[in-house]
């Protein structure tokens, strides 16, 4: 049997989400899931909508206890309290206000708008070829996590590749080794997690995109301890979707036991039960 803590999730406190904290909890139940963080959008100063990504933390954090407190009046699950936030260079300083004063048992830093444009709508990529655009976020991605530091996990590096319109549709050591080993380099050091997010190697158009080994174990190689998995779930559906098959990877390249965090602490597990 395996079991598996779920770090990357959304709920209706992110306004993408069509699950509520107690569906995901209800399906974290119903699966025997050994923990669930919940990890809503916090995106200051998005590009196209300031205010959509913004939510009360107190709010959140106010309604996992609650949901914890009846579908686990027991325990048996962990129920953990995150949040995702958005990085760009302009948003540095009003993200560390909002987060300031609220615990979490994890922080994930990510990229989702680049040089003022969301990939997710294609017109980041315009006038670039595959290796300025992934270049440019990968840069991006090590810079800001480094400025901003208060974080656990680094989210989706690979998001940029979700949506291009190039051949080239993953992110490949081979392509960027100065960069990637960059950012690797940077979050062994500082004792921080590397996600592996399942979302991203779902079908995106007519290309199923692939997670390449080589950068996992490199991060192994350069120190990296820390491999989280992460649904980036939107719908309780999808909670630990394809956690069976990239624990199985990590383990092939050096990562037999998984992380999660709880009250800022790595926590090391392994998937088999």
């Amino acid at each position: 049997m395996s079991f598996f803590v779920d770090t990357h999730t959304h709920s209706q406190f992110s306004p993408d989400s069509n699950a509520t904290v107690r569906d995901l909890l209800l399906r974290a139940k119903s699966t025997g899931s050994a923990g669930v963080c919940l990890t809503d959008h916090l995106d200051l100063d998005a590009p196209r909508n300031p205010g959509l990504f913004e939510f009360s933390i107190d709010a959140q954090q106010e309604e996992i206890g609650k949901q914890s407190r009846e579908v686990f009046p027991d325990g048996g699950c962990k129920v953990l309290k995150g949040i995702e936030i958005g990085l760009t260079p302009e948003n540095m300083e009003h993200s560390r206000e909002y987060v300031a004063g609220h615990s979490f048992d994890q922080i994930i830093a990510s990229i989702h708008f680049v040089d003022g444009e969301d990939p997710y709508y294609g017109n980041y990529y315009e006038g670039k070829d595959f290796r300025q655009a992934y270049s440019r976020v990968l840069q991006l991605v090590y810079e800001t996590a480094r400025e901003f530091g208060n974080f656990d996990i680094i989210g989706h590096f690979d998001y940029v590749a979700r949506y291009a319109p190039y051949e080239v549709k993953d992110i490949r050591y081979k392509d960027f080794p100065d960069e990637l080993d960059t950012l690797l380099r940077f979050l062994a050091e500082e004792g921080k997690a590397l996600e592996i997010n399942t979302k991203t190697y779902d079908l995106h158009g007519d290309h199923l995109q692939i997670l390449d080994t080589d950068i996992l174990r490199r991060f192994r190689e350069l120190g990296g301890e820390f491999v989280t998995l992460g649904s980036d779930s939107h719908s309780a559906d999808r909670l630990c979707d394809k956690f069976e098959k990239f624990a199985g990877v990590c383990d092939l390249c050096g990562f037999a036991r998984l992380t999660f965090f709880e009250g800022r602490q790595p926590r090391l597990y392994s998937p088999k039960k």
